[in-house]
């Protein structure tokens, strides 16, 4: 189970005006649905029929992520990888369509394939160092259908449908995230039960901004991803639609976030946020790449906090943010339920390093995932931990197109065994279409 939803693939995207740009659309609870540049508008016959039907309220994209990558050591053999991900995307505009005011209606179809043996067949990593691989094969689904409403000037967000959750929790650096290991997106507390690509599932998600500066968000979403009777593989909610959650057994997954975000003189924006989790009913977790569940259990739950701070900006009057960025993340959950009873995560991201490559951006994170001691939490050796560390760099070639360089160490990938320090690179190639 990995994370790469609306927001990790929107990690796959080439730049225009920051670290990253949306495949999609921008589509968190900010006010406006923003589509990036396209490579087909560079042709007028589609350019311009495009252009019409989006100011009739009808945008849509595709987007391309292929990722290239090879097991330099370590883990459970050597070996290359090829992955990829295609994601469709229609966004109508409701006022536009309809004359609702502040609504929209998104929808997404995600296609993932990758060469045999896959990456978490060369490295079972527990956080999920390759984020467009589902771990358990080739998918093609409606990944996300949801209606969302904005009133009282944008105050009060509601969002209901198919959704990911890491559009509104967890992520630190949310859209402007660009890191291929999913360990900038969530704690790994929160991988078996986070409702997140490729398990993103209905949901009921509200947010409230009673100021410019806070955030308050609450989300109920289907938690039968983890579900089983029987202690066997639970279904994948990626692949699920509307029943499990009108006709549920028991299995819910509630998270709230409280964010406080501010910008210093200087354009040194940052922010500060603190959320709850709970997985109710019987659960049998898995790791990212986990080949078989684990011990059931009947209530999971656990906090987070994380912060941003720009610390330097080279221009503070440009329109996309620039300079040095730094963030972090910690997880707890309970270690007699959870198989990673906490995580801590931190990391630093410039945008426009070199002179003249003001969209290029390099990233660096390091990752320390703890794992239970427990054996009705975990089937694992005693004292068992995962670190990950990641450096890339993007390369914006385009405004619709990036390769993006990335190498990753992975120390103890094993899943309930100690295996090799991993060394992987990857090579990202991203096209917005």
């Amino acid at each position: 189970m990995v994370s790469v939803s609306v927001l990790v693939i929107a990690s796959a995207l080439a730049q225009t005006t920051g670290p990253t740009d949306t495949p999609v659309a921008d589509i968190p609870a900010t006010g406006r649905i923003d589509f990036p540049p396209a490579a087909l508008d560079a042709f007028e016959s589609i350019a311009q029929p495009r252009q019409s039907v989006a100011e009739k309220g009808i945008q849509f994209n595709v987007n391309l992520t292929v990722d290239g990558g090879y097991n330099l050591t370590g883990g459970v053999q050597a070996g290359g990888f090829v992955a990829g991900l295609v994601t469709g995307t229609v966004a109508l505009d409701a006022e536009k369509l309809a004359g609702i005011s502040g609504g929209s209606f998104v929808a997404t179809w995600s296609s993932f394939f990758e060469s045999n043996p896959g990456p978490y067949n060369l490295i079972p990593d527990w956080w999920g160092y390759e984020g467009i691989s589902t771990g358990f094969g080739d998918i093609n689904e409606v990944g996300q259908c949801y209606y969302q409403q904005q009133s009282f000037d944008d105050a009060v967000t509601l969002v209901f449908g198919k959704q990911d959750a890491c559009n509104n929790f967890t992520c630190p650096l949310g859209s402007q995230c660009a890191f291929i290991n999913t360990m900038a997106y969530y704690p790994t507390t929160l991988v078996p039960y986070l409702p997140s690509y490729p398990d993103q599932a209905m949901g009921l998600v509200a947010v409230g901004r009673p100021t410019k500066s806070l955030a308050l968000k609450v989300g109920w979403f289907d938690g039968t991803n983890v579900y089983s009777t029987d202690g066997t593989t639970p279904k994948s909610t990626g692949s699920l639609g509307p029943g499990t959650f009108f006709d549920n057994p028991g299995s819910w997954f509630y998270i709230t976030q409280a964010e406080f975000s501010w910008n210093l003189d200087g354009g040194l924006d940052g922010s500060v946020a603190a959320g709850g989790w709970w997985q109710t009913g019987p659960s049998v977790p898995r790791g990212a790449s986990s080949p078989t569940p684990l011990q059931e259990s009947d209530l999971v739950d656990g906090f987070y906090v994380q912060a941003t701070q720009r610390v330097f900006n080279p221009d503070p009057t440009a329109s996309s943010p620039a300079g040095l960025q730094v963030f972090g993340q910690f997880g707890w959950s309970s270690p007699s339920v959870n198989p990673s009873p906490w995580s801590l995560m931190g990391g630093l991201v410039y945008t426009g390093l070199l002179p003249g490559r003001e969209a290029d951006s390099l990233g660096v994170a390091l990752g320390y995932a703890a794992f239970s001691d427990s054996p009705q939490a975990f089937q694992s050796t005693p004292g068992l931990y995962e670190l990950a560390f990641e450096a890339y760099y993007r390369i914006a070639i385009t405004k619709w197109m990036s390769l993006q360089p990335d190498l990753q160490v992975i120390v103890t990938p094993g899943l309930g065994e100690e295996l090799p320090t991993a060394v992987v690179g990857i090579m990202r190639l991203s096209i917005n279409f």
